[in-house]
């Protein structure tokens, strides 16, 4: 009898072992998204009328990690609207692009977008989010459109700040995952014309590929 409370005890314990594996969120590999409600969340309801473009701020689009400082999870999340609707009697001249790149005004089509990756990930030292490269594919034409965040001209840093962004790091720091954020308008920052079309939209940096969205546009009659 006891033999068989052992047996049983250790088919058990394998039951449950594998039942934790199947669960864990270390199932995500390098380069993919593993789409999980246990990871991270995508809003689904927010305005993106209410956020801006050329910043690497978290806004209420941003995809969301369910744990912010011990989350497993690596790689590239993007959200944007299902479908944009512009109207047709507005000049695009009469809202310019701002001095950092921002934009504004009814014409504009915005992404938000997360990315969590090793801090030596292209040896960027944790900024990612100037590097991240924006795609959008006709769905009918396959015409694409691609860019990266507009980089304001800045003053050069003291070389105090180059001391201490070069420090020696361990190989187990290099490891650590970190966050940032983008925010792309495709009209300006990608060159989107204002046309009724259906887009394919994607985010890379180096081997990682978002999420793909389907965005829909159309223009008022």
């Amino acid at each position: 009898m006891i033999f068989k409370i052992k047996k049983y005890s250790f088919l058990l314990a394998i039951f449950i072992n594998v039942f934790l594996f199947s669960c864990s969120n270390k199932t995500i590999l390098q380069g993919e998204i593993l789409m999980s409600s246990l990871i991270y969340t995508i809003p689904q309801d927010c305005d993106f009328n209410v956020i801006t473009n050329a910043n690497n701020y978290e806004n209420v689009c941003t995809p969301k990690l369910k744990s912010a400082f011990f989350s497993p999870f690596s790689g590239v999340l993007i959200n944007g609207p299902s479908h944009v609707e512009w109207p047709s009697n507005i000049d695009p001249n009469d809202f310019p692009t701002g001095p950092w790149g921002e934009t504004d005004g009814p014409l504009r089509l915005m992404v938000a977008g997360l990315v969590r990756l090793p801090y030596k990930t292209l040896n960027l030292k944790g900024e990612f989010s100037e590097e991240i490269l924006l795609v959008a594919v006709n769905v009918k034409t396959a015409q694409a459109y691609s860019g990266k965040m507009p980089k304001p001209e800045l003053l050069p840093e003291p070389d105090f700040f180059d001391d201490l962004s070069e420090r020696s790091r361990s190989e187990e720091d290099k490891n650590t995952l970190l966050s940032d954020y983008f925010n792309f308008d495709l009209v300006h920052d990608l060159g989107l014309p204002i046309e009724d079309a259906t887009y394919h939209v994607y985010s890379t940096l180096g081997e990682y590929k978002s999420n793909v969205l389907t965005i829909q546009t159309s223009v008022t009659k």
